[in-house]
This record gives C-alpha cells, sequence and structure tokens, in this order.
C-alpha cells in the first residue's frame, strides 16, 4: 500500500512558502524538506521534516510521518 509522506510535504512545504510572500504574513522562511536519512545516506524512514521561522523569528519544526 502506497504512502504520501512525499507529497504531504511537498504540499505543505509550498503552501507555506507561498504564504510567506505575502504582505502581513507570520511565516518569514520555509526551510527544505529533509528526508530522514542515516549517516551514510541510507533511507531510514518515510518521515519528512521542515524548519519554518515566524516573523519574530521563533523557529518551528513541522513534521510528516505514518502514524503508527
Amino acid at each position: 500500500m502506497l504512502e504520501y509522506c512525499d507529497y504531504m510535504a511537498k504540499v505543505i512545504h509550498d503552501s507555506l512558502k507561498k504564504d510567506a510572500h505575502v504582505y502581513g504574513s507570520f511565516v518569514d522562511s520555509v526551510g527544505k524538506v529533509q528526508w530522514d536519512l542515516g549517516p551514510n545516506g541510507e533511507f531510514l524512514s518515510t518521515k519528512k521534516t521542515m524548519t519554518v521561522v515566524d516573523r519574530n523569528g521563533k523557529c518551528y519544526r513541522v513534521t510528516i510521518e505514518r502514524a503508527k
């Protein structure tokens, strides 16, 4: 059965990035989507994370992963 972590991470990332360009937005910047990789670059899981910074400089971590 397919998992849609990549798709969901892309939609959330793109939506937040688009909002960051709107005047008066609370979102200042959105980091790129990071994959859950091991020390040798091996794929560990479908988990994806990104960092979002608000207009006050506070950082947030957004995580997408399949619930067990």
